[in-house]
């Protein structure tokens, strides 16, 4: 067990397993998994529990010890109304969204700030959030939460996460289109939401053969919708993004504690049926020198 102590000395060895590049290594059929971001998962369970077990283990031991950004994440996106589609790390404007839920009941970004972080950016943060999503919301501690309110806008919401993990409303996001930029939501469109939204709005045909022309005649049919079309198909178009490897996550029923790093990633059928085969492996067979692919 000297080993599981040797961790929880430093939860922050801990917190790195939480992290895309890991579980995508994890997920992926050949690559060579690294033995420092594994070592300390497998201690916490004393290589008897199996993988799943062991991330399970591992978040418990971060929620107490070191409430980080992964922490808010996975909380935020746990809570995401059904049917919703949450995400982490779009880019909105001139920054990136730490997470991102579009639903039924519209789309929101949340900018989270913890007790280990400083609000140096959060102006430029919160003005890009708010070019492209009705309702913007700051998470934070509630030893941050006055700032919080004092020093931002009255339309961001602020939500404070205390140490039991629940999540209070400080303030209630205020909606309204106003304040959207139709030049700031056409970037984060994929080409393929794009020629749907335009399709079903102007009548758009995508062309046999791509033109020079193509990008400037798509910028031009959408900057011509109203804010009022343009928003929900906006919303809509989040909502359904990636949805089979979505529906390929769910299938294969990671622990809780990983929702917050699947939803950064998008893998194939094939990957993600794979990672949910590892979380039931022994903890043990990934350690080093058990597995080959453990370096």
């Amino acid at each position: 067990m000297a080993g599981a102590r040797q961790v929880h000395d430093d939860p922050r060895l801990v917190a790195q397993a939480f992290s895309t590049r890991l579980v995508r290594l994890l997920a992926s059929q050949h690559h060579p998994w690294p033995s420092q971001r594994l070592t300390p998962l497998i201690a916490l369970v004393d290589g008897k529990g199996s993988l799943g077990e062991a991330f399970e283990a591992a978040y418990g031991v971060i929620k107490r010890e070191y409430r980080c950004e992964y922490v808010y994440k996975n909380e935020i996106i746990s809570r995401a109304p059904e049917g919703a589609h949450s995400m982490t790390g779009l880019r909105v404007f001139l920054s990136v969204a730490d997470v991102s839920v579009a639903g039924p009941n519209g789309a929101a970004a949340y900018e989270i700030k913890t007790d280990l972080d400083s609000f140096t950016r959060l102006e430029l943060q919160l003005l890009s959030y708010s070019r492209c999503f009705e309702h913007v919301i700051i998470v934070t501690s509630p030893a941050k939460a006055d700032r919080a309110l004092q020093t931002t806008p009255p339309h961001i919401g602020v939500l404070t996460m205390d140490n039991g993990h629940a999540l209070a409303v400080a303030r209630e996001p205020a909606g309204g289109l106003g304040r959207l930029e139709m030049a700031s939501l056409f970037p984060i469109l994929r080409k393929d939401e794009l020629h749907t939204i335009l399709q079903r709005h102007c009548g758009y045909t995508v062309p046999d053969r791509p033109t020079v022309y193509e990008y400037r005649t798509r910028l031009e049919l959408f900057m011509r919708l109203p804010i009022e079309t343009a928003y929900p198909a906006f919303v809509a178009a989040l909502q359904s993004r990636d949805l089979r490897s979505r529906d390929a996550a769910r299938a294969a029923k990671l622990p809780s504690s990983l929702q917050g790093v699947a939803a950064g990633l998008a893998l194939s059928n094939a990957a993600w049926k794979r990672l949910g085969q590892l979380m039931s492996q022994p903890a043990a067979d990934f350690a080093l020198g058990i597995n080959p692919r453990v370096f």
